[in-house]
C-alpha cells in the first residue's frame, strides 16, 4: 500500500510518499503551480509514477470546528483530483502540520513537502492503530 500525501496550497503544494508497506513516509516534492488543472495533472502523474494505491489530501480544519475558505478550497480540490484519477482520494486533518514543518527550518523551501509528510504520517499511524484495535 503506497500512499501519496498532498498538502494543497494556492501557490505551493507539498507531496509526501509512504513506503511500500504504508508504515513511514518521506517528503517527495513541492510543486509550485497556481493553475489547478496543471497542478492536478502533476499530482496524477506523480501518483502514476510512484504506483500509489491511495491519495490523501490535507484538510485544514478550523480549530473551532466547521469549515472555512481553506477547507472548502481543499475539498473542491479533492473533488477535481478524484475526477482525474482512478486512485481513491481521501481527506485527512492537517492542522498544525505547517507549523511543525517550519520548526527548525529557515525559509519556505521544502516546508510544504515536510508538512505533507507530517499529515501523511498521521494518517498512516491512524491506519496502524485501527488495525491493532480491530
Amino acid at each position: 500500500m503506497r500512499v501519496l500525501g498532498v498538502d494543497f496550497g494556492g501557490i505551493r503544494t507539498g507531496l509526501a510518499l509512504s513506503d511500500p508497506l504504508g508504515v513511514t513516509c518521506r517528503p517527495l516534492a513541492t510543486i509550485v503551480e497556481k493553475d489547478e488543472d496543471r497542478l492536478v495533472a502533476s499530482i496524477v502523474a506523480a501518483a502514476d509514477e510512484q504506483g500509489v494505491t491511495q491519495i490523501v489530501v490535507g484538510l485544514p480544519r478550523p480549530l473551532g470546528g466547521g469549515s472555512n475558505r481553506q477547507s472548502e478550497a481543499a475539498e473542491a480540490f479533492r473533488d477535481r483530483l478524484e475526477h482525474k484519477t482512478t486512485v481513491p482520494v481521501r481527506m485527512w486533518d492537517e492542522r498544525f502540520t505547517s507549523k511543525l514543518a517550519a520548526r527548525g527550518r529557515s525559509g519556505a523551501n521544502g516546508q510544504d513537502a515536510i508538512a505533507a509528510c507530517y499529515m501523511l504520517q498521521s494518517y498512516l499511524d491512524s491506519l496502524a492503530n485501527f488495525t491493532e484495535d480491530s
